[in-house]
């Protein structure tokens, strides 16, 4: 049996997040690619697509930022289907240039908060 440890060592700007990484997961080699699948299945159904194709990327400290959580709490919960739309909308905009709107803005907050929340 053999076992991967993810550590996550990116660094850090002072700013936004003051402490330090200094922690990992440790998997089991045949976990792997289900836990893959499954961080995989948890974005789509966060996001309604894969980050990196709107040339984003999973990063603790912009899941759980201010602005996501204020962006999140301008209205009541999104059905799921309606969240997944309006954040495919944001991530969109965000490539052509345009500005969303405040739903797109508030699904993307919820968006953030749902991936967040699954991951642990």
């Amino acid at each position: 049996m053999s076992w991967l440890l993810f550590l996550d060592e990116s660094g850090h700007d002072h700013r936004q997040m003051p402490y330090d990484v200094r922690g990992g997961v440790a998997l089991q080699d045949a976990q792997l690619w289900p836990f893959v699948q499954a961080m995989q299945r948890l974005e789509l159904d966060s996001f309604g697509g894969q980050l990196h194709h709107y040339r984003k990327e999973l990063k603790g400290s912009t899941l759980v930022d201010r602005k996501r959580f204020r962006f999140a709490n301008q209205a009541s919960p999104m059905k799921p289907e309606a969240r997944r739309k309006h954040a495919r909308g944001f991530l969109t905009k965000g490539l052509e240039k345009k500005t969303p709107t405040r739903d797109e803005f508030t699904a993307y907050g919820q968006a953030c908060l749902e991936m967040a929340r699954g991951i642990f």
